[in-house]
């Protein structure tokens, strides 16, 4: 790195060079960082660039709604769509209060439900094996009688046509391959 002159030692020609030169140099800087800066700027939106490599400053999606239009949440008027309770639940649990007072010990009375909260979810879900099994009864005569099959079931296992329904819907409607199809079949229903 070159020291500066001492510019009291400079004449006004040597001055005059000196400052051109220096002019010079900021000019080269200043195009370097500006080609750096453009380079940083860079993103998959506005080059070539995959996706991927936008790592944590990815650009936020603009919102094509314009300020002010509307406030915010729900709007006036609009019927609100919510988990409303169910008047029969399949299962109550009642969580009653302790038998005694922990203050003077004395028994509580009655109890009554002040509060009542619901939790909806899924059942446990489990194959229903049906099995279905033929009889065989002989006449005094000698004849062999034997009970028949349903048409529909025709191997020692099978799946029934709801199992198979719900594997064409994960398949085909929800686009999942076969083999993630017959995983999650295996994960729910095992």
């Amino acid at each position: 790195m070159q020291q500066l002159p001492d510019l009291s030692t400079l004449s006004s020609t040597q001055m005059g060079a000196l400052v051109l030169e220096l002019w010079a140099m900021v000019q080269t800087l200043t195009a370097q960082i500006n080609e750096l800066q453009a380079r940083l700027n860079l993103n998959s939106r506005n080059s070539s660039k995959p996706p991927s490599s936008d790592g944590l400053n990815k650009p936020q999606p603009k919102s094509l709604r314009k300020a002010g239009q509307r406030p915010v949440g729900g709007q006036k008027g609009h019927k609100g769509h919510t988990l409303s309770q169910a008047a029969e639940p399949n299962v109550v649990v009642t969580h009653a209060p302790p038998e005694h007072c922990d203050v003077c010990h004395a028994p509580l009375g009655q109890a009554s439900v002040v509060e009542a909260r619901q939790v909806h979810d899924l059942p446990d879900l489990r194959y229903q094996v049906t099995e279905h099994r033929v009889l065989q009864a002989v006449c005094n005569c000698g004849k062999t009688h034997r009970g028949v099959f349903p048409p529909d079931v025709t191997a020692a296992v099978q799946y029934g046509p709801r199992a198979k329904a719900a594997a064409v819907h994960l398949n085909q409607y929800q686009m999942l391959p076969l083999k993630r199809t017959g995983q999650v079949m295996g994960d729910l229903l095992c």
